[in-house]
């Protein structure tokens, strides 16, 4: 054993719990609670047992009581003692795959059911999440956590370093061993013969990588119970000479880290940034961006209809005067946060947990629609009704900066009862309840100041709708509803209330492009022309460049799993260029809005051969239907995908050329922040036990190219992309994958990763068969976007503004204008900040507002809210008071640093 420096071991007792992955969640909570009992059993009668672990998080605390509720006091009890260390965060998340704004409520829900228990532990321990995101430094030291702990995703030699954020934020980051949070789980498991020289080898191993001495002892694994002979091994590590050892905590050793780094004025080394490489350290497993994409999909949804449609519209309703429904928000977090342990939404389990994920996301999804309807008739209840003959919506723009654009909005016209008889009084129910004729058509909308506004009728479909209400049965209704397109202009987080004109009789002519055949749409942006292999030709009329072939569908063999693609070694590449034959079908020709229906399929190898070693010769239809539309005035393509896979052990990708010849580094955004990459990364020069990818995941949109050209692709759940070509002769693209099939968890034969991630268990339900739709946009590009505009057009199409009808029942309460901002006035401005959440403070009266910079020059902001201020406040990231924010003349003023968070509260 080395004795050069006094050496301090910590030996962490601890478990690493995974709430569901290869076995269900109901299969683990059985064993967890014989974990919990076998541990406050042990505390009890083994003083010495001073402390336990809970991994971090504290959703195991309600699991367990769920069904030991007798148990809560004795477990407070110990968790205020600070021997069993649960939180800080409520699951342990994949960082990259949820947003910045679902980082920030898991940690903020686990530090309140931490206190609620009696402490919160505080270390920033993330010890098995797929790589980190580049503003933890920043999101840790919102919540007063000044370290990390973590493994995969870096591969320094050392034990401790200072990470950097994104905007200068540092913080002491603890590397965890190469075996990560077990290098010492089996030494108690061991003979007496074997134990100490075993104890020894793994002390001498991490004596190397510390500057300090302190020697970081991880006893515990997945899913286990601390070991009967765990403090036997401690005494007989403490028994060497220079050595001293206890049962510790992770803050304790945090603690003797940093104040030895103080006393020997050592100067860490400093990482960074994104933390996404390492391989060489540990396994990245960076397939699981791309497995089972239909969950990212329906995250990415869920989290846009909570951060951007349902939060601040009830803050909206509530600031006109509605009860804000502070639980039903609370609820709807915490379930999607139940989604987010990495191997939940990382797709990485057996199929019948991520059967539970989808109707976990169901759930979500119900309650934040349910939500969000109800807060936007609370809103059209407090506007007046429309003149007779004249229907009355509302737009309501939920960004705190301005919107103008082409929207669609579907309203709907009653034409008659489908209950024939009942008796009909319209003020008992939760909606507008006026009968039209069938021939019924909107012949012109005006705004608030009488102005006529542009519109387009895309489409009319017969329903049937049943119309609720809370003292009377739900009516069923047949109406028309009628979809349009419309050119509107919008206040900073306010609404717009408009006006449509109906009367029976022919709809109005839709203005035509008599040039165009149906194999083409334009504006006066870009020219779209579809190839007979259903590929695009896309020009654009600001430079005269044409990008070929957008939308090329490209299908390879993927003989990985869940965690790693991997190509097999006689691989056959499928393309939509060879030979497919397209269906094009016009959908809409007018002033606002031209698309296309593209109707193709491409023939794949059904499945990898037998030996796995290529692709069967037998091949299957893959249908794709695709629409793209362009809206006037814009360079962004609407385009939505719907396939019917018929295919196992592949990967479907479309390609987005660029009009670039080479292309050295791409732009995603990130959480609370915009980030560029390498376009390609090397192999690094020692072996490796797992090749390093070029792929990278993404939020809601990537951008590549150069300085005069390139592409920017939006996507709602489609989450990796890579740079791709650029050889000569051919674009470099960027590449989308739609679909990765595969039939295991984890293998072990893998030519990109060696040995097994995981168990090895089948996962047919990862191969992802059947009908699968997905959402996506691309714009050609001139010179490249700034950060900002990148982030505002990715939350335009995640999140566009919502409508709704109004009503002819009063309230009796004050009425609001028919145009109107809860946020903003006139010469007040956001800048180039991007907000990332609009909402009612958690444990206060007052509006919250959070912000990111995503650029290197600071932002000036200047806001103020449509009431009258009291105060002004900035906050950490658990919305606790910072300091007072003058307020004059009614407006906050401040500066937001280059890539920096704020969190403002306003009374």
């Amino acid at each position: 054993m080395t004795k050069a420096l006094p050496i301090q071991v910590h030996v962490i007792s601890h478990t690493h719990w995974d709430r569901e992955w290869y076995l269900t969640r109901e299969d683990y909570r059985l064993r967890l609670i014989d974990l919990v009992d076998g541990v406050l059993d042990r505390m009890d009668r083994e003083p010495e047992f001073t402390y336990f672990h809970l991994d971090g998080q504290t959703i195991v605390l309600e699991d367990y009581l769920e069904v030991r509720p007798d148990q809560k006091e004795r477990l407070s009890r110990r968790i205020s003692e600070g021997r069993l260390l649960v939180g800080p965060w409520y699951v342990m998340p994949d960082m990259f795959l949820v947003s910045g704004e679902a980082l920030v409520r898991n940690l903020s829900i686990g530090h309140r059911i931490a206190e609620s228990f009696g402490k919160v532990m505080r270390a920033g321990y993330t010890p098995d999440p797929f790589g980190h995101v580049a503003q933890m430094p920043q999101i840790l030291a919102g919540f007063g956590l000044d370290n990390a702990v973590l493994w995969r995703g870096f591969g320094g030699p050392r034990a401790e370093y200072i990470w950097e954020g994104l905007d200068g934020t540092r913080t002491l980051l603890m590397h965890l061993p190469r075996e990560g949070y077990c290098n010492a789980f089996r030494l108690p498991l061991l003979s007496d013969a074997l134990r100490g020289s075993a104890a020894s080898a793994v002390i001498d191993a991490e004596v190397a990588r510390s500057s300090v001495g302190s020697v970081l002892m991880m006893a515990g694994v997945d899913h286990t119970e601390p070991h009967p002979k765990l403090l036997t091994l401690i005494n007989e590590i403490g028994a060497a000479e220079g050595v001293t050892a206890s049962l510790s905590t992770l803050p304790a050793y945090v603690a003797s880290v940093r104040d030895a780094v103080a006393k020997n004025e050592l100067v860490l080394d400093v990482v960074r940034g994104e933390l996404r490489s390492g391989e060489e350290y540990s396994n990245l497993l960076p397939g699981v961006i791309s497995a089972r994409t239909y969950l990212k999909k329906s995250n990415v949804r869920a989290q846009a209809m909570l951060e951007k449609l349902a939060e601040p519209l009830a803050l909206f309703a509530w600031l006109a005067g509605e009860p804000h429904p502070t639980g039903v928000l609370a609820y709807a977090w915490k379930t999607l946060i139940e989604n987010h342990p990495h191997d939940s939404i990382c797709g990485c389990s057996i199929d019948e947990v991520h059967d539970e994920n989808d109707t976990r996301f169901a759930r979500v999804l119900q309650v934040t629609d349910g939500q969000v309807k109800r807060s936007l008739r609370a809103l059209a209840r407090r506007v007046e009704p429309a003149g007779k003959g004249d229907l009355r919506f509302l737009i309501v723009n939920t960004d705190a900066h301005p919107f103008s654009g082409v929207i669609d909005v579907a309203l709907d016209f009653p034409v008659e009862s489908a209950e024939a008889g009942r008796i009909l009084e319209s003020e008992l129910f939760d909606a507008p309840l006026d009968f039209y004729p069938r021939n019924a058509h909107i012949t012109s909308i005006h705004d608030p100041e009488g102005r006529s506004v542009v519109f387009q009728e895309i489409r009319r479909e017969t329903r049937i709708e049943q119309l609720t209400s809370r003292v009377e049965v739900p009516l069923a209704l047949h109406l028309e509803r009628v979809h349009l397109a419309m050119r509107v202009d919008l206040p900073a987080a306010g609404f717009v209330a408009f006006d449509a004109h109906v009367a029976a009789g022919a709809a109005p002519k839709v203005h035509e492009t008599p040039h165009l055949s149906e194999h083409a749409i334009e504006n006066d942006v870009l020219r779209i022309d579809v190839n007979p292999d259903g590929t695009l030709n896309v020009l654009d009329k600001r430079s005269g460049n044409v990008v070929t072939h957008v939308l090329e569908l490209e299908d390879v063999g993927d003989v990985g799993d869940e965690y790693n693609y991997s190509p097999p070694a006689k691989d056959r590449l499928v393309s939509s260029r060879d030979g497919a034959q397209a269906l094009v079908s016009v959908i809409s020709r007018g002033e606002l809005r031209q698309a296309v229906r593209i109707d193709t399929s491409i023939s794949v190898p059904s499945s990898a051969s037998h030996d796995r070693q290529g692709r069967r010769h037998e091949l299957v239809m893959t249908d794709v239907e695709i629409e793209i539309a362009l809206n006037q005035g814009s360079p962004v393509v609407s385009c939505s995908v719907t396939i019917e896979n018929r295919a196992s052990d592949h990967r479907l990708r479309l390609l987005f050329p660029t009009g670039a010849d080479v292309v050295t580094e791409s732009r995603a955004d990130t959480a609370f922040g915009v980030l560029t990459r390498a376009a390609k990364r090397t192999q690094a020069p020692v072996p490796i036990a797992e090749l390093p990818v070029s792929s990278y995941p993404m939020q809601s949109f990537a951008d590549a190219g150069d300085a005069s050209a390139g592409m920017t692709v939006f996507s709602e759940g489609l989450m990796e992309f890579e740079v791709v070509g650029g050889e000569p002769g051919r674009h470099a693209a960027l590449a989308l994958t739609l679909i990765r099939s595969v039939g295991w968890l984890s293998r072990e034969d893998l030519a990109t990763r060696r040995g097994n991630a995981g168990p090895s268990l089948e996962t047919p339900g990862a191969q992802c068969l059947g009908t699968s739709s997905f959402r996506f946009a691309f714009a050609p590009r001139l010179v490249p976007p700034t950060e900002a505009q990148l982030c505002a057009q990715g939350r335009a199409f995640l999140a566009p503004p919502a409508f709704v009808q109004g009503t002819r029942i009063k309230t009796g309460s004050a009425p609001l204008p028919r145009r109107h901002s809860f946020l903003q006035t006139n010469g007040v401005s956001l800048g180039d900040a991007v907000v990332s959440a609009l909402k009612k403070a958690d444990d206060r009266d007052a509006l919250v507002i959070r912000l990111f910079n995503p650029s290197d020059a600071p932002v000036q902001l200047r806001m103020n809210a449509a009431l009258d201020l009291r105060s002004a406040h900035a906050t950490n990231l658990r919305e606790q008071r910072l300091v007072p924010l003058p307020i004059q003349h009614g407006v906050v003023a401040l500066t937001v640093g280059p890539r920096k968070i704020v969190t403002l509260e306003l009374e």
